[in-house]
């Protein structure tokens, strides 16, 4: 296998963290005294690698409930905006919103992107790193319904529409006619639920969390591949003691069919095996379990080790190669009514690392 160094993705590059606006008090209430009807947090940046030249960007969360209960859980949007000196565009809304005293559960994603990725290959065996830019529209929908209590479930739309995609003339991926190195629409129907026993959206320490998606890709109308994705997402949260948290999460996919290069089940990034590069490791099947502890070592401040096992195959459970990450991690607790947090992590994997900062805990 062929080591490697990632070179994009990594906060590493990151000169500097420009500033931090913590909870942000719309009503102009003292900070962390009540629950807040809305607020926002923004955490500004500048970094630098060879691909991307000189860039710009932000990470933030808006919060906000439609009435001032501290039992009724807060929509939230988290954003993220990259601008770089070679044009380069990263734009990406998540979003969970809560309607109808949470009788409704709407979340997914509005993302556009023109900005450069990694490609190691398929499988376990690693071949050199080859850049290519996607520009790239997202929409991603989950329609959500209470049919119990904490218990949603309700149709999925996903929609990516490749617009340009720029490889090596003498790479792989144009080489050997990867399947996706073309413009294409993806467009996938399906049905998710989600049994949310948590006790906070942002960083939980007590309860359970389960999540599975079923997404039916085809052909027919203006869908140019034709694939399945599923996935199982199970997570379990312990409080020990007054100052430890302690986290469990098992993650299962499946990519059956022909899924193009960028669509298969990807492995690594900020919140699953932490250390890799996102999609470094990528096949048809992904499984990852991962723990985490965090220790209260003053009144904000939260010090997390955590790691993790994964691998990807071909074959489902049929995994070959299995792989480590470890790491250690810093916490600020920004908002403690609502558990809202700054993260920075450092990670190792098989012959790479990686460092993060981000909003909120990676599960």
């Amino acid at each position: 296998m062929t080591s490697f160094k990632p070179t994009l993705g990594w906060l590493k590059q990151v000169l500097l963290i420009l500033t931090v606006f913590a909870g942000l008090n719309l009503h102009g209430q003292k900070a962390d005294s009540t629950v807040k009807k809305k607020g926002f947090i923004v955490l500004p940046a500048v970094f630098y690698s060879p691909e991307t030249s000189l860039g710009f960007g932000a990470a933030s969360l808006t919060y906000f409930r439609s009435r001032k209960n501290p039992d009724v859980r807060p929509s939230n949007i988290q954003n993220i905006f990259i601008y770089t000196l070679e044009s380069q565009i990263l734009f990406t809304n998540r979003y969970n919103v809560f309607l109808n005293n949470e009788q409704y559960w709407i979340n997914g994603e509005l993302g556009f992107y023109v900005y450069p990725y990694e490609y190691y290959g398929v499988g376990n065996d690693l071949n050199e790193a080859e850049f290519y830019t996607a520009d790239f529209l997202r929409v991603e929908i989950n329609a959500l319904r209470q049919a119990q209590k904490d218990f949603y479930l309700g149709p999925t739309l996903f929609y990516d529409h490749y617009f340009k995609i720029s490889t090596d003339p003498n790479g792989a991926l144009e080489g050997n006619d990867v399947l996706g190195n073309d413009p294409g629409v993806l467009m996938g129907f399906g049905a998710s639920f989600i049994l949310d026993k948590r006790n906070n959206v942002f960083c939980p320490y007590k309860g359970y969390y389960l999540e599975g998606r079923l997404l039916k890709y085809e052909k027919s109308l203006i869908g140019d591949y034709a694939f399945t994705d599923i996935f199982l997402d199970v997570r379990k949260y312990f409080h020990v003691g007054e100052r430890l948290e302690t986290a469990f999460q098992f993650y299962q996919q499946s990519v059956l069919g022909n899924p193009p290069f960028y669509n298969y089940a990807l492995m690594g990034g900020s919140k699953r095996m932490r250390g890799y590069y996102k999609g470094a490791y990528r096949d048809h099947h992904f499984t990852v379990a991962q723990t985490e502890l965090r220790h209260y070592i003053f009144n904000k401040v939260v010090l997390s080790a955590f790691g993790g096992l994964g691998a990807v195959s071909d074959n489902f459970m049929q995994y070959e190669k299995l792989l480590g990450s470890y790491g250690v991690g810093l916490r600020y607790e920004i908002n403690s009514v609502e558990r809202i947090r700054i993260r920075l992590d450092y990670a190792r994997g098989h012959l790479t690392d990686g460092f993060y900062i981000n909003i909120n805990e990676a599960f």
